[in-house]
């Protein structure tokens, strides 16, 4: 057998395990127990208060995979009445290319950059999971953000993959969100309107409004232009909150009523929906929309 034959097995051999290995993260949503794992150090600028419920009957059951985000990956209760969120930090790290390169010139200044952005992005993230917590625990439905590590403060919970495998997560170790588990807004709309109950699809779109709102008026801005389209809203029993609570800044400006019509244009897709399935919600999203408005004076 030629040298050019042998090399040409080799390298199919190796592109078949590395596409195997690619095919097997896919079924597992690449999802992996070391990407939630991290050795981000403690600071004083990421202390939170403690909550002030006992969270241990929560951590008591297990969790199954959800879906993940740009930021999180998800995992859903039991009883699924609640959601816990775990970063994935493989995307708040440089990659292992850059990690790699040799610490010489002209590599140093590359590797210098691509940590400050990666710690640009965790002080980003870390900045709006605070502001949620703090500023707006109501309309974020969190009940716990873990962002410094910890000791004996938390149990180990147990989770579960899509693909059922088992994992133990030391929570005192683990950067993570607690959040009451939210319905989306057109999945619940449509279920309401398909059993006649229009007055109840109106009171879900009025409480879009408020929470958008009432967020506001505490000089709470969330900067994510795609709302509707991800999903970033959901409804609890008797409000909406914010799903996606990642892009929540402190922004005096907001409670403007210029500022705050321009932000409820990040309602517009929602709007277009209505129009063409629900007409009547399309009206009465209009005159949400409007006596949202008139709340704001100047």
């Amino acid at each position: 057998m030629s040298r050019w034959i042998k090399f040409s097995l080799f390298l199919f051999v190796v592109y078949g395990i590395f596409v195997g290995i690619r095919q097997e993260g896919r079924k597992n949503d690449r999802f992996a127990i070391h990407k939630i794992a991290s050795k981000i150090p403690n600071d004083p600028a990421w202390e939170v208060p403690k909550e002030s419920q006992s969270l241990e009957a929560i951590f008591k059951q297990p969790f199954f995979y959800l879906g993940h985000g740009l930021q999180f990956y998800a995992f859903e209760s039991q009883d699924k009445q609640y959601v816990l969120k775990f970063l994935r930090h493989q995307r708040l790290r440089p990659r292992q290319v850059f990690e790699s390169l040799p610490d010489v010139w002209p590599f140093q200044s590359l590797k210098r950059q691509k940590v400050e952005e990666c710690q640009k992005r965790i002080g980003y993230i870390f900045r709006s999971l605070i502001v949620a917590y703090v500023e707006v625990p109501e309309e974020t439905g969190l009940l716990s953000v873990h962002l410094n590590k910890t000791n004996q403060c938390y149990p180990t919970v147990q989770i579960f993959d899509k693909k059922k495998q088992p994992y133990q997560v030391l929570l005192d170790s683990t950067e993570f969100v607690l959040q009451k588990k939210a319905t989306l807004v057109k999945p619940t709309l449509i279920q309401l309107m398909q059993k006649g109950e229009v007055e109840a699809a109106k009171i879900r779109i009025g409480q879009i409004f408020r929470l958008l709102q009432e967020c506001a008026m505490k000089g709470v801005c969330d900067t994510d232009g795609q709302l509707i389209r991800k999903n970033n809203l959901g409804f609890l029993e008797d409000r909406a909150i914010y799903i996606d609570t990642g892009k929540l800044t402190r922004k005096e400006s907001i409670k403007t009523k210029a500022r705050f019509a321009q932000d409820l244009q990040r309602l517009d897709p929602l709007y277009s929906w209505l129009l063409e399935h629900y007409p009547q919600l399309a009206k009465h999203f209009e005159e949400e929309k409007a006596k949202t408005l008139d709340i704001f004076k100047s």
